[in-house]
């Protein structure tokens, strides 16, 4: 019999009793996620419900203007605020408002690079957790249907 025919058969073999399995119950694909870094975002995200974040300069974002497809839109951005422990980035008007929460380590430059969904034109939020202090930045997304300014909202 040929090795990769036996090889073939043998991975396919797993992959269906792995797929049965997850179908009928028995195993649950989860999130696993370290134990510090997740309750640092959870705590990070606690204190924000509570508080207004103050508008800095110290928080750049750069992002389209206009946006021709919102399924994927490039964003970066950077925080020149000292002892920066968490980022959080939020789109207004978006069925999930927050997109994406960062812990960020101390020795870490808190400059990142992503892309998101945008529903619909809106406000890109980044939030920054600095000494304790939470600080905002926001940026103007316009979503067009094929970049002519068609369904802009």
């Amino acid at each position: 019999m040929n090795q990769a025919r036996r090889n073939i058969l043998r991975g396919t073999v797993s992959t269906a009793v792995l797929s049965v399995a997850v179908a009928a119950g028995l195993l649950h694909p989860r999130v696993v996620l370290a134990a510090g870094r997740n309750a640092a975002l959870t705590d990070a995200l606690r204190a924000l419900q509570g508080v207004n974040p103050v508008l800095s300069d110290a928080i750049r974002i750069r992002a389209p203007d206009i946006a021709e497809d919102g399924a994927s839109v490039f964003i970066d951005f950077f925080c020149a605020l000292p002892e920066v422990d968490a980022l959080m980035v939020f789109v207004d008007r978006n069925p999930q408002p927050l997109v994406a929460a960062f812990h960020i380590a101390p020795e870490v430059v808190p400059a990142l690079q992503m892309r998101i969904k945008v529903s619909q034109t809106a406000q890109v939020w980044v939030v920054a957790r600095s000494a304790g202090q939470f600080y905002k930045a926001a940026k103007t997304v316009k979503v067009t249907a094929g970049g002519c300014g068609a369904g802009v909202n």
